[in-house]
This record gives structure tokens, C-alpha cells and sequence, in this order.
């Protein structure tokens, strides 16, 4: 064989070489796009199987919420028939006497007064019952955490003086904004401060902490009373449990639902000297955001604004 065709003979198997190459990965190539069509339809069922699944907890937690909600409600019930029962006769008993044509003015005054103080006890075991019924509620209003403690300073400050507590706030500037329902955080902040001053006694020292952590304002409430005994520490959040003889029991539950309405937390410094700190720990609002509320607001603004220029 000549040389030419040596050559044109090896261009040839190599071309066949070449083809035979080109076919096999054509072939691979083929296949593994077939197992990668696959695997893409395994992982979208399973990321559906997961949804569904995560769907499926989802509902079962809201389910067994729920079912929680309502066995406490029955035990509360029970609970709240005997302590109900005692404000209750005394206030039909004061209303009684209050008939009495007789009834010297001053008497009768004092009546009323106490009349009243039952029936407010009653309207404040009623909403703490309906507040932990509910689990609490969040809400779509921008406020400022140093003026919302204003706030509950304001509603306690007779209390306050009476007691010559101290109170302090430290934190809190640039303004601390959260998205929140303003009464209801107001009214379970209060609580802690009047379980503090109960602990306290005259004397007390309330210090609030504003301070800001990651995506979250956390805000503590030190006193300088006797702390809560460890025995007693994992209880104080559970419904109904109570160390004083005309308690519901529901004071701390209801600010723990309020506060998990509002995408927070609450806990108590189990390392704390000195008296009792509870940290709360609620989403902070940038000051650039404007929440949809707002935003309606301010173009309810601008459009009677503008009917006014017309």
C-alpha cells in the first residue's frame, strides 16, 4: 500500500472513530437529559409532597391550638364559675340595698363605690377570659415603643405615686417602631408593671431597657422586688396557675398571647439577681416602611386635599 493511501486510509478511520465518539456522547448526552427530566419531576413532586405535607402540620398545629384553647376554656370556665360567684353576690347585695328609700346619701355612695369595684373586677375577668380565648391579636398600627410606655405610665401613674415607685427607660432612640395593636400591647405591658409593683411593695423600682437586636426590638422590664422562686419560674406562663388566693391565673397567660399575636416573644431572665426581668422581644418596623394602613391614610389626605383646591 502506498503512502497516499496509508494516509487516506487512517483519515477514514478516524473520521469513523471521530463518528463513532460523536454518536456514543450523542447517546450519553441524550440519556443523561432524560435523567435530569426525570430528577426534575422527582424533585417538583417532592417539593409538592412537602407542601403538602407542611400544609398538612400547619393544620394540625392551628387544630391542636384550638383544641388546646378549648380544653382551657372548659377548665376555665369551672375556675371562673367560683371566683365569679363571690363579686358577683356581693354586687346583687349592694344593688339590693341601694332600693331602700331610706338610705342615707353617704351609704349609698359607698354602695355604689363598691358596687362598682365588683363590677369592674368582673369586666377585667371577663377580658382577660375572651383575650386568651381569642390567643390575642396583632395590628396594622405604627407606634413607637417610648411612647407607648408613656402610655401605660400615664393609665398607672395614681398607682405609681402611691406606690413612690421609680421608673426609668433607658433606650430606645432612634424611635423604636413596631407594627402593633396599641390598647391591647398597652394594657398587657400594664399588667406587668402592676405584678411588679405587687411583688415590690412601696419603693419600687421599675427600669425598662429598649435595645436593639437583628430584625427585633427587645424591651425588659427589671424590678427590685423578690424575684419568682425556681420552683415556680416554668409555671408562671401556664393558664389559670397562680400563687394568690383571688387570682384568675390568666394575667401572664394573656400577655404571652398577646405577645405571640404580635410575632413576639416573652420569657423570664432566669438569670436575673435582684428581683424579676422579663425580656420581650417584638419585630421591629423600619422607619421607611409604611404600613397599608398608613398608605390609605395618607391618600385619603391628598384626595380631600385636593377637592379643597378644586
Amino acid at each position: 500500500m502506498s503512502q497516499a493511501a496509508a494516509s487516506k486510509q487512517q483519515l477514514q478511520d478516524a473520521f469513523a472513530l471521530f463518528n463513532q465518539v460523536s454518536q456514543q456522547l450523542t447517546g450519553s448526552y441524550t440519556a443523561l437529559q432524560q435523567q435530569v427530566s426525570g430528577l426534575n419531576r422527582e424533585l417538583a413532586a417532592a417539593r409538592a409532597e412537602r407542601q403538602q405535607l407542611l400544609d398538612e402540620i400547619r393544620g394540625l398545629q392551628q387544630e391542636a391550638s384550638r383544641r388546646r384553647r378549648l380544653s382551657s376554656m372548659g377548665e376555665m370556665t369551672a375556675r371562673l364559675a367560683h371566683q365569679v360567684r363571690t363579686p358577683l353576690s356581693t354586687a346583687l347585695l349592694y344593688a339590693s340595698q341601694l332600693k331602700q328609700s331610706e338610705l342615707p346619701a353617704q351609704q349609698r355612695a359607698c354602695f355604689v363605690d363598691r358596687l362598682l369595684v365588683g363590677l369592674r373586677h368582673l369586666d377585667h375577668m371577663v377580658n382577660d377570659m375572651l383575650v386568651f380565648a381569642r390567643g390575642g391579636q396583632g395590628g396594622e398600627e405604627q407606634i413607637e415603643l417610648k411612647g407607648l410606655l408613656d402610655q401605660v405610665r400615664q393609665t398607672l401613674l395614681p398607682r405609681l405615686e402611691s406606690a413612690r415607685a421609680d421608673w426609668r427607660v433607658i433606650g430606645g432612640e432612634p424611635a423604636a417602631l413596631l407594627q402593633a395593636e396599641p390598647q391591647m400591647l398597652a394594657s398587657v405591658l400594664g399588667n406587668l408593671v402592676s405584678n411588679a409593683l405587687d411583688a415590690c411593695g412601696p419603693g419600687a423600682q421599675l427600669t425598662w431597657t429598649i435595645d436593639q437586636q437583628a430584625d427585633v426590638w427587645v424591651l425588659t422590664l427589671q424590678d427590685n422586688g423578690p424575684g419568682i422562686p425556681p420552683e415556680l419560674q416554668d409555671r408562671i406562663f401556664e393558664p389559670f396557675f397562680t400563687t394568690r388566693s383571688n387570682g384568675t391565673g390568666l394575667g401572664l397567660a394573656v400577655v404571652r398571647a398577646v405577645i405571640d399575636a404580635h410575632q413576639g416573644d416573652i420569657e423570664l431572665d432566669a438569670d436575673c439577681q435582684g428581683g424579676a426581668r422579663f425580656v420581650i422581644r417584638l419585630p421591629r418596623l423600619q422607619a421607611s416602611q409604611q404600613l397599608p394602613s398608613e398608605r390609605l391614610k395618607n391618600q385619603q389626605k391628598a384626595a380631600i386635599a385636593s377637592s379643597r383646591c378644586v
